[in-house]
């Protein structure tokens, strides 16, 4: 790799946090960065549709979040910047996450399209000002967007200061090179792995079925989702979907750094037209965007496991618990990550609860958080155990309402025989001395004197006791 390649991939490495990517104004993908595997395929497409009806000088920035024009969830706002002549940066934000189960994509929130925000160095105050005025906007939504504007006109400046001490250019022959290389590092990771083909199906509890059929050969890998059945609650946009796969594929094989069109040419997908994995407007996105994605999640590990045997693990619990608490004006998004699969020679990893104060919780809301600790679990037993899930239990003490989802994949996919399933996601609800389990997905008003119980799902285990 030559002195300008290294340069070119620290710098593109350095300046990309978070969940954002870097493109030329030609479309080509130099990197993507993220932790959202849908980040992988929808900040490209925001970049893409925002370039398509807008035409950007340097400087403009386009703000989205609708889902069918490259966003992910209405809460994450996705903002396509125009850094040079040359380059656009996008990059999301989240804001006001919460849970959000409807039956259209318009009343999951406030829906915005590519939208120009500021053009040669003004904001549009109008427009921000008709968003604000929106009834699903969320409070201070203006005041914050500026705030972000000088946060990404700071970044921008970064770049180009960083490019101008390194005294030297991104010409479309480094691109075309640092592009090539990367493809090349994606193939031969992926031949120093086993080839074959394996076929999985997943089952959501909503009624929708995933089937996936995997084949590697050459280093390149063919995804086939024929048999992949229509929409009935759960929808996932087709750029949704792409960068779910891939991102599952470039964490397994050691090549997520040089996620770039050049790594993309390796993954081929096919998906029949109509089926819930190539949403149309107006399906709500939100249980696809969270169900859904760990649905994939769980086809990829599976699919991966049978063919690479000797990578062979355990499932992992994909799908977080999101439990949404509201009271009055308020509102407090709690995500429980589930437990870590075990493979043949360790346990599985433990879900780590984010650190959120408890305190300001109970001041906030009308709840006595009586327990969180990792979850006593009856499966994901095995030579190796599954990571355990997260256990919280909270008193009610007032009127609260509160919205929830989690794993819909409750029908238990095949697994391989050395390995044990995990336990699932639960919820409990005690009220007058009765206990009774909650829906996987729903919305319910909770009085005083109840008590929840949350636990997200543990990882399975690996190997006979």
């Amino acid at each position: 790799m030559s002195y300008q390649i290294e340069l070119l991939h620290s710098l593109l490495n350095d300046f990309l946090q978070g969940e954002s990517a870097l493109l030329t104004i030609e479309g080509d993908v130099l990197a993507v960065k993220g932790q959202d595997p849908v980040t992988y395929g929808t900040l490209t497409t925001a970049a893409s549709t925002a370039s398509k009806y807008l035409k950007l000088q340097e400087g403009d920035i386009v703000l989205l979040n609708d889902p069918y024009s490259g966003g992910s969830v209405l809460c994450d706002m996705t903002f396509v910047m125009a850094v040079s002549e040359d380059l656009l940066w996008v990059t999301r934000k989240s804001l006001n996450k919460s849970v959000r189960i409807t039956k259209t994509v318009e009343e999951e929130g406030l829906r915005i399209p590519p939208t120009p925000l500021r053009q040669k160095n003004q904001i549009n105050e109008m427009i921000l000002a008709a968003m604000q005025a929106h009834p699903a906007c969320p409070p201070r939504f203006a005041e914050w967007i500026k705030e972000q504007i000088q946060e990404l006109n700071a970044k921008a400046k970064k770049l180009h200061e960083a490019v101008e001490l390194t005294g030297f250019t991104i010409t479309s022959e480094l691109i075309e090179e640092y592009l090539e290389l990367s493809k090349q590092a994606a193939v031969q990771r992926i031949s120093e792995r086993a080839s074959g083909e394996a076929r999985v199906d997943i089952v959501l509890d909503s009624g929708e079925l995933l089937r996936m059929n995997m084949e590697i050969h050459d280093g390149k890998i063919s995804l086939d989702f024929s048999g992949t059945t229509a929409t009935k609650t759960v929808s996932l946009t087709e750029s949704a979907t792409y960068g779910a796969c891939f991102h599952a594929l470039s964490r397994f094989y050691g090549f997520d750094q040089f996620a770039n069109t050049g790594s993309f040419s390796i993954l081929q997908i096919t998906k029949p037209t109509g089926c819930w994995l190539v949403g149309k407007y107006p399906a709500p996105t939100y249980k696809g965007m969270t169900c859904g994605v760990a649905a994939i999640k769980t086809a990829m590990e599976l699919t991966l496991s049978q063919i690479h045997h000797k990578n062979e693990k355990a499932l992992s619990s994909h799908c977080p618990l999101h439990f949404d608490l509201q009271h009055k004006q308020q509102h407090a998004l709690l995500t429980l990550p589930g437990g870590k699969g075990a493979r043949s020679d360790q346990e599985g990893e433990a879900a780590q609860l984010k650190p959120f104060s408890i305190e300001q919780l109970e001041r906030d809301f009308p709840v006595k958080i009586q327990r969180v600790d990792q979850r006593q679990s009856a499966g994901g037993k095995g030579k190796h155990n599954g990571g355990r899930g997260i256990i919280m239990k909270l008193e009610v003490r007032g009127e609260v309402e509160a919205s929830w989802v989690t794993d819909l994949t409750l029908h238990r996919p095949r697994i391989p025989k050395n390995c044990s399933h995990g336990d699932a996601s639960e919820m409990s609800l005690e009220r007058a001395g009765e206990q009774k389990p909650l829906p996987v997905l729903g919305q319910q008003k909770f009085q005083a004197g109840d008590i929840l119980t949350l636990c997200s799902g543990s990882g399975g285990g690996f190997g006979k006791e």
